[in-house]
């Protein structure tokens, strides 16, 4: 347990200026989130007619869109593509952690905070107040209400997510990496840390 512990505390300790930069780099990520959205619209041959990236009540931000009539276009894809160019960033921090030779501790660990860490807690973030309140939110406009199996997939997406990000780990820091057990206990309180935000 003590060995948990110090590694644990050692993580923390090289990772402190992500941590200093976590909040405004949250708001700032905001962006990519909502221009993922338009990108959505504009290729679809629509317009954006409302752009909002700076948090307001309980949103981070929000855009709105319009089609001109009788133009077919997928809402589901407006609704999912933040989501599918963070789950790209998540398959690009994976092939950088192939690289046969290590990656300096601060370009391993910048990849590891905001290729992976970051974009699968926006994906979380958004699947948490869903999945257990069935949050009018990204989700549900692409997916419809919560269901029971819904749950369940997500819950076997959680672990195959665990896993990868746990081999990226082992990829990018080298013999630095965390441990299965301190890792898991890591991710384990930051699903509490995004349930709380989000309950």
């Amino acid at each position: 347990m003590k060995h948990i512990f110090k590694d644990i505390l050692l993580f923390f300790k090289g990772h402190w200026p992500h941590l200093i930069i976590a909040i405004p780099a949250a708001i700032i990520f905001t962006v990519p989130h909502e221009l993922a959205h338009c990108l959505a619209v504009w290729i679809q041959g629509g317009t954006v007619t409302d752009f909002v990236w700076l948090p307001s009540g309980s949103e981070w931000g929000h855009m709105s869109y319009s089609f001109p009539s009788g133009v077919e276009y997928s809402q589901t894809l407006v609704s999912l593509s933040p989501y599918i160019f963070w789950t790209s960033f998540c398959l690009i921090a994976g092939l950088l952690s192939l690289r046969k030779t290590a990656w300096h501790f601060w370009i391993a660990s910048t990849i590891f905070v905001w290729l992976f860490i970051v974009p699968f807690a926006d994906i979380a973030n958004a699947a948490i107040p869903y999945l257990l309140w069935n949050n009018d939110n990204d989700f549900q406009q692409a997916f419809g209400p919560s269901q029971p199996s819904f749950v369940l997939i997500a819950i076997i997406l959680g672990i195959v997510a665990l896993i990868y990000g746990f081999i990226i780990n082992k990829r990018l820091y080298r013999e630095r990496a965390l441990g299965f057990p301190t890792y898991c206990i890591l991710a384990i309180s930051a699903a509490f840390v995004l349930f709380a935000i989000t309950a």
